[in-house]
């Protein structure tokens, strides 16, 4: 009987221990289903799933006539999950034999995105490469499609359309200033894996997002007169071996830049192969001093305050005008000059006087109204101000006929091409522009980029006209000749300006603020045509060309004009004014800082 009792009571006992554990795993499973739940799906997905981005299309740049200038094309792409790998010291050594790079740099992408669920290894793959990987069937190594930046029409605008990153991400150029609009919105789609982390078995098509493409740009820029004014540039620099050579198209009566560009040039797509110095836009980030081609802008002033008329004689001292302390000299002993050939001859010591008349206030407010000191605001990036003191600096003895020859002061090529637009254009002072709007892919304008309001008038439409016929004998009787055209009437003037040391030079070379740089010149033409209604304005600055060759502007930059300009008006059917044959173009010696 004590026996069946303790059988009964061990019985007993062994029941509520069972039912104990029961109750504990019902506990511990009702605890795993309800408070352990999202993190051990979470868990799983992450071993079962992917995420995958998709990249989407940047915008393309087009051309006034929507020719394409930069586009994308697909390119293959080599992306790591790390979370599949087990052991990421094998798998990047078998990934860098197939790509035929070093393991390390595989492996440090590895380790250093531990964290990340997608890892880009190396893009641009050719086809055999990723045919050889596929064939490894590495776990946790993928291979995708993603749009690579493309440029149709090769180094053409490259100053003006800038490159991207290795992340598609615009840095310079068009594809820096408009970011916003030519990047992409990318998507993204979830992909499960099979048990052995291999091969993509199904897709979410709850976690699919598609990408959205960018907007295209649409540039002012004409892409043939863009190759003809870079095919000339380039044969500038073949023949007279300068630094670089610069030049610039636009439209006088709208702003619009046509071309711009500079020579040598670079590949947008490998901007890495070139110096920095190379890729910079020096049309708009180098003021430079600008020499005689600055003398109508000063004179401008002087007959717009009626202190002086074209017809006026002034004695130019033959050659040698003593100034205080100062010997002013022109190339040629001029006596009496009127103040039209003044400009026509390219006098210093003529226009040194009529900055004289004129005195320091006057010729600080023309140049101001002129646009000179400021930024034109141009959209593109890395527009330098230039350099015009405040008048009140203007104290030195000198300043006050050196800034009548264009010294003592920089300018940028676009703010020089930008204000001879307004002696030509009856007055109004444009604001340069490369970007005429924007749109997307069905043609649809997004947003119009077109100036909006009228040109400030900054010039008397008289004075304008004065100056624009005293540029005409420029050409036809003066140091221009060299850009006469036979059926268009061109107008312009020429300069030569010795160039100073750049900043990084003196600093090299431990010289003072100032010095310039023996036998380095600037020799510029600036010009526009036809004269009865100018369509082009068009300058060229070339830097620091072999002395041994030639320099001076009427020599290196006035033929690089006459062969744009009549290329331009050819192809843009612009009617002919000029029904006589140009006289003798040869060259006119001029000033040395002419």
């Amino acid at each position: 009987m004590k026996a069946t009792g303790q059988r009964m009571w061990f019985g007993q006992v062994a029941i509520g221990a069972l039912c104990c554990c029961l109750l504990a795993l019902v506990g511990r499973l009702t605890y795993i289903q309800t408070q352990m739940r999202p993190e051990l799906l979470k868990w799983s997905l992450e071993r079962q799933t992917s995420k995958i981005p998709l990249p989407g299309r940047r915008g393309r740049l087009l051309d006034r006539r929507l020719r394409v200038l930069a586009g994308s094309h697909d390119q293959s792409l080599v992306f790591a999950d790390p979370a599949l790998i087990k052991d990421r010291a094998e798998t990047a050594t078998q990934v860098a034999d197939v790509l035929g790079v070093p393991a390390r740099e595989i492996l440090e992408k590895l380790e250093k995105a531990r964290s990340s669920r997608y890892v880009v290894l190396r893009r641009g793959v050719d086809d055999e490469t990723v045919k050889a990987l596929q064939k490894e069937s590495l776990p946790g190594i993928g291979v995708t499609n993603e749009p690579a930046r493309v440029y149709a029409m090769g180094t053409l605008a490259a100053h003006v359309i800038g490159y991207v990153g290795a992340e598609g991400t615009g840095l310079e150029g068009i594809e820096l200033a408009c970011e916003k609009f030519l990047r992409y919105k990318p998507g993204q789609r979830i992909v499960y894996w099979d048990s052995r982390r291999k091969n993509v078995v199904s897709q979410d098509p709850d976690g699919y997002v598609a990408p959205k493409d960018g907007l295209d740009v649409v540039l002012t820029i004409d892409a043939a007169i863009q190759e003809i004014l870079e095919r000339e540039l380039a044969k500038t620099v073949e023949k007279f071996k300068p630094q670089c050579a610069l030049g610039i198209v636009m439209s006088p009566k709208t702003g619009e830049v046509l071309a711009l560009g500079i020579s040598p040039t670079y590949d947008p797509a490998a901007p890495g192969k070139v110096p920095a110095e190379v890729r910079r836009n020096r049309l708009l980030t180098d003021p430079v001093e600008p020499g005689s081609i600055f003398k109508p802008f000063v004179l401008v002033g002087a007959l717009q305050a009626g202190l002086t008329r074209p017809d006026e004689v002034l004695f130019c001292h033959n050659g040698l005008y003593v100034i205080g302390k100062r010997l002013l000299h022109d190339h040629h002993p001029y006596g009496n000059l009127t103040v039209e050939q003044v400009i026509t001859k390219s006098s210093n010591i003529g226009m040194a006087i009529l900055g004289m008349r004129m005195g320091n206030q006057l010729m600080h407010d023309t140049l101001r109204a002129l646009g000179f000191g400021r930024r034109t605001g141009i959209d593109l990036p890395g527009e330098d101000n230039g350099l015009l003191w405040p008048v009140e600096r203007w104290q030195t003895p000198y300043t006050t006929t050196s800034v009548p020859m264009g010294h003592e002061m920089a300018m940028t090529p676009i703010q020089l091409a930008t204000a001879f637009c307004a002696l030509v254009n009856g007055g109004r002072l444009p604001k340069p522009y490369v970007v005429a709007g924007v749109v997307d892919h069905s043609g649809r304008v997004v947003e119009d980029r077109r100036p909006k309001d009228e040109f400030p008038q900054v010039v008397d439409p008289a004075t304008a006209e004065t100056v624009k016929q005293i540029l005409v004998k420029t050409v036809n009787e003066g140091t221009g000749k060299p850009s006469a055209l036979e059926h268009w009437q061109v107008l312009g003037k020429t300069g030569t300006a010795q160039m100073p040391y750049s900043p990084e030079d003196r600093r090299r070379l431990g010289l003072k603020k100032g010095l310039y740089e023996p036998n380095a010149y600037l020799g510029s033409f600036l010009a526009a045509a036809p004269a009865s209604d100018p369509e082009v304005v068009v300058l060229v600055m070339v830097r620091k060309p072999d002395r041994r060759i030639g320099y001076y502007g009427g020599t290196v930059a006035a033929p690089a004009v006459k062969a744009i300009l009549q290329q331009v008006l050819a192809y843009l059917n612009v009617p002919h004014d000029r029904v006589k044959p140009t006289t003798d173009s040869t060259s006119l010696a001029t000033d040395l800082r002419d």
